[in-house]
């Protein structure tokens, strides 16, 4: 018997999108609401999950989760409780302007994403690359 259920999206979230969520809420914590909730289904490799860490060790952004009584491990720990890691295996060259971002497309087209959410203008005017749309926050709340 078919099932009705509707696919539930896969998604590759850009640091800045995590960061924004983990940090300040809004929008981009609607997502990761929507994945708890099991609405969508998010990928990542190590190479994000590093770049993540990374970007939370920034002086400015440690003093905003620690002014808040957080930790860094804690914030990793709820990025790592949430996400499916893919192993990459396929590099591309496509975010011209900034080589660094070619990482999300890489994870996306491993975990046959659907979806990169990003602030990013480099990812953001790529548009899509194969089969994954490269959406904006809100657009990709709208989708959901």
């Amino acid at each position: 018997m078919p099932s009705s259920r509707k696919r539930v999206p896969k998604a590759v979230l850009d640091v800045n999108v995590w960061v924004s969520a983990l940090l300040w809420g809004g929008k981009p914590a609607e997502i990761v609401k929507a994945a708890e909730g099991g609405k969508v289904v998010i990928f990542t490799s190590e190479e994000i999950v590093g770049e993540i860490s990374q970007v939370l060790n920034y002086p400015k952004l440690r003093r905003v989760y620690q002014a808040a009584g957080l930790r860094h491990k804690d914030l990793v720990e709820a990025v790592l409780k949430l996400v499916r890691f893919v192993e990459v295996s396929k590099r591309v060259n496509v975010v011209m302007e900034h080589p660094a971002d070619d990482k999300f497309i890489e994870c996306a087209l491993a975990a046959s994403a659907d979806y990169i959410v990003s602030g990013d203008m480099h990812l953001l005017k790529i548009g899509s690359y194969q089969k994954t749309r490269i959406s904006m926050v809100s657009e990709f709340l709208q989708c959901l």
